[in-house]
């Protein structure tokens, strides 16, 4: 029929080792779980993918969910090697450029995204949720490095905890609506980080102490900046009168 796509040829089979062709099926997997849900992808359709036989995958792996299980691994420390490939630079800079490969890996992966790490997904497997969670914890201790703290508080692990978690909800939300447009996506993102620790710096020492640091070492022109100033420039006249009424408030 006009309109339909052509169907997916088969690569021709090849002889390969057996650690090699382990590598294959995998990838074929994170393919196939990549564009379609979890519960839609078969053995078969993984098969397909890697140009081998049914009971050649059955050869590596007992089942879907030990493959599945696998592909999860994969992408969870594919995400985490390029986010800590990430160095140098204001700390603003950074943790920018990690949202933006965040945001890559998220369109790399589409559907399986929350299947493959396990977010939200009260059906994957607890060796699937336990990769999530060391994805997660793999961030926050890359958070905690950027931000040079080598042991951080209990609010500072709330904060930094919390913000992750609105970043996967986020970015799963992004990936159904396409909005906002990506920029202002990972700006917003950045900035959410920005006034949440501010927020916790009123009630913790080493959040406050992180703060002012920022504000010595952060650059004008870096990320961090720029939202003092685009925060800063919210404020009108009437508005800086107001701001004014609050900062010389003393509780009684």
């Amino acid at each position: 029929m006009a309109g339909e796509a052509a169907p997916r040829r088969r690569p021709p089979f090849r002889r390969l080792s057996q650690d090699r062709r382990r590598e294959e099926i995998i990838e074929a997997a994170i393919e196939a779980f990549g564009r379609r849900p979890e519960p839609e992808v078969s053995i078969d359709d993984v098969a397909r993918e890697a140009g081998t036989s049914r009971s050649s995958v059955y050869r590596y792996f007992e089942g879907k969910q030990e493959l599945y299980e696998a592909a999860a691994d994969r992408v969870g420390a594919e995400l985490t090697d390029r986010l800590d490939q990430v160095a140098g630079g204001p700390p603003s800079v950074q943790m920018m450029r990690r949202l933006e490969l965040y945001v890559d890996f998220l369109e790399r992966y589409e559907v399986g995204y929350a299947g493959l790490l396990g977010a939200g997904s009260r059906r994957a497997p607890e060796a699937t949720l336990s990769t999530a969670q060391r994805v997660r914890d793999e961030i926050c201790a890359l958070t905690y490095r950027t931000l040079r703290v080598d042991e951080p508080s209990g609010t500072l692990r709330s904060t930094v905890q919390a913000w992750i978690a609105g970043v996967e909800w986020t970015g799963t939300e992004w990936l159904r609506t396409r909005e906002p447009a990506r920029p202002v996506l990972e700006a917003t993102m950045a900035s959410q980080f920005t006034a949440m620790l501010l927020a916790a710096a009123v009630f913790d020492p080493l959040c406050a102490d992180r703060v002012a640091w920022l504000l010595r070492v952060e650059p004008p022109d870096a990320p961090f900046g720029a939202l003092v100033r685009a925060v800063a420039g919210t404020f009108d006249a009437g508005m800086v009168g107001d701001l004014a009424r609050f900062l010389s408030h003393r509780p009684g």
